[in-house]
């Protein structure tokens, strides 16, 4: 039998990857992914838990899909992501109506963990952050010719009033080759518009070379055949370069402006 499974992704778009990560793992399992919730045997949310909106909005999502336990055909309420890493196992003892919890560093064991709650295992699933895999397949859940490119996770900034360290843990950087190989599959699929990502992508590298390397990662991503657009998030103003800055204003693909946040 081909169990069906419905996730919810919330949050940011670092979030949305991992989600999609874990609906390729799903379907490499065999499940059949995209049902609606009201015909899903198994709901997936995947949550934010960063600011109290984002916490508010979670808690009404699950309370929403826990409905389909008595509408619907749902067997298993599983709730992964930020909200699941940061509080762990409160999620449980708080909203009974969750069948697991699940913290990101278990996220590549999802396909194992959905056919053991299908099975009426209820128990909770946590790892390393470190665990989590930024390196994989993905599903895309945005417009199929413009999504994301993930390149870390994790910041090591630790301002007092961010929760995102403790969430997510210190930064880790993929490499430069890892990240070419993904935009160039991306861009095969039809993906024209990437959008690069992390918590803090100026900051980008400086884990695994000793610098920052953002300003190199797009001069290669450029090289991408096929890519039109390529835009940068969360950049940080005390790691804007001039070399990042004669990058931008030097590459074509490069779209002119910075997002830098403000808190």
């Amino acid at each position: 039998m081909m169990y069906k499974i419905s996730m919810v992704s919330l949050g940011c778009p670092k979030n949305q990857v991992d989600a999609e990560m874990m609906l390729a793992t799903l379907k490499k399992a065999g499940y059949e992914i995209g049902a609606p919730e009201a015909e899903a045997d198994a709901i997936i949310i995947n949550t934010c838990g960063f600011i109290e909106e984002a916490k508010a909005e979670a808690i009404e999502n699950i309370l929403e899909a826990a409905q389909y336990k008595k509408t619907g055909k749902c067997k298993a309420l599983i709730v992964t992501g930020c909200l699941a890493e940061r509080y762990k196992n409160d999620v449980t003892e708080e909203i009974p109506e969750v069948d697991v919890c699940v913290g990101i560093g278990a996220d590549g064991d999802i396909a194992k963990i959905v056919e053991k709650a299908l099975g009426g295992e209820k128990r909770n699933f946590f790892a390393e952050k470190a665990a989590l895999d930024l390196n994989g397949d993905r599903i895309l859940g945005s417009y199929p010719f413009s999504t994301y490119l993930k390149v870390g996770d994790g910041c090591d900034n630790c301002c007092t009033y961010c929760a995102i360290p403790k969430i997510r843990g210190r930064m880790r950087s993929r490499s430069i080759e890892d990240c070419v190989k993904e935009a160039q599959r991306l861009a095969r699929g039809g993906v024209k518009e990437l959008t690069v990502v992390a918590q803090d992508t100026t900051a980008y590298g400086e884990d695994i070379y000793g610098k920052p390397m953002l300003a190199a990662l797009l001069r290669e991503l450029c090289r991408v055949e096929g890519l039109h657009w390529i835009r940068t998030l969360y950049t940080y103003p005390d790691r804007i370069t001039d070399e990042l800055l004669d990058t931008v204003a030097s590459e074509e693909k490069l779209v002119k402006y910075f997002d830098i946040p403000l808190q």
